[in-house]
């Protein structure tokens, strides 16, 4: 449970050095909270959320996951979007492929390191 509970502050500390604030994208049945993403075949992954956009310019998928007991905010780095696309606080689905990895945004900052390739986004 300590592990875990630094690990929290840590991400935490990070999303908050990127000028992020916590969004909610969660659904609720009988008590337990769930997320609105869901995974495909391979590394497919289709989730809603909001969109946000850091100072640093990393363009982001915010949305809330939880087991039912604890709740994160998870963030996923948004690449390959088309020329066109919602503005910042706008709520999307998006579809692609998620990877781990690096992630900068266009001035070099760091972005938050799951990110999904994106094949559709509405």
């Amino acid at each position: 449970m300590r592990n875990y509970l630094w690990a929290t502050v840590a991400v935490l500390v990070v999303l908050a050095s990127l000028g992020l604030t916590q969004v909610s994208a969660q659904w609720s049945f009988n008590g337990n909270y769930y997320s609105t993403c869901q995974q495909g075949p391979g590394n497919w992954i289709q989730c809603s959320g909001n969109l946000l956009q850091s100072p640093s310019g990393c363009i982001i998928l915010g949305f809330v996951v939880s087991s039912g007991y604890t709740t994160a905010t998870q963030y996923y780095t948004l690449h390959n979007l088309p020329s066109s696309y919602p503005p910042a606080g706008s709520w999307i689905t998006v579809t692609g492929q998620l990877y781990q990895g690096l992630n900068y945004s266009p001035t070099g900052a760091a972005c938050p390191g799951n990110y999904i390739n994106v094949t559709s986004i509405t």
